[in-house]
């Protein structure tokens, strides 16, 4: 059972947020979706604060809504460039383990139909392949325990609860 607290990274579309719900609704525990506490905090959409502020603005906004949480939530939901911020990264590795959840590219992509508008926190018109082997190095180096993500939720939060 979850007993501790967990932070999820990996690539938007990867089902940080989906697994975070899955858990909640199965088994009433509580969770934090950073791209929507920013999305709260800016007042709009993550591609919308992308287009008026810049990627590393939302890096920015992340760093510091992560760095305000406390131990409220069991389970804390990234943005997928979250692992950008090694002050981040270094706070989230001292309140929980980090769990990464590894969607291969192929997956990733069906998953959000080549959105360019996904508001991800990166360069306008990066490729979803450059930044997936960008950011692969980095959910490797935070990630205490990886997790498969291209099966179905209830098959990831079985391998999840299997491998805590």
């Amino acid at each position: 059972m979850i007993d501790e607290f967990y932070t999820f990274i990996g690539m938007a579309g990867c089902g940080k947020t989906t697994l975070a719900g899955y858990l909640n609704k199965k088994f009433n525990i509580t969770f934090v979706d950073t791209d929507r506490l920013i999305e709260m905090s800016e007042g709009m959409a993550l591609e919308d604060i992308k287009k008026k502020n810049g990627y590393m603005y939302i890096r920015k906004i992340e760093e510091e809504i992560i760095m305000s949480l406390g131990n409220s939530q069991k389970i804390i939901s990234t943005g997928g460039s979250a692992v950008y911020s090694d002050k981040a990264m270094n706070y989230l590795s001292s309140i929980s383990k980090i769990i990464f959840i590894n969607t291969s590219l192929e997956m990733i992509k069906e998953r959000i139909g080549f959105n360019p508008e996904r508001g991800l926190a990166s360069p306008s018109g990066e490729s979803i392949d450059n930044i997936f082997m960008e950011r692969l190095p980095l959910y490797n180096k935070w990630s205490d325990i990886e997790i498969n993500g291209n099966q179905a939720i209830s098959a990831v939060a079985e391998e999840l609860l299997n491998k805590l």
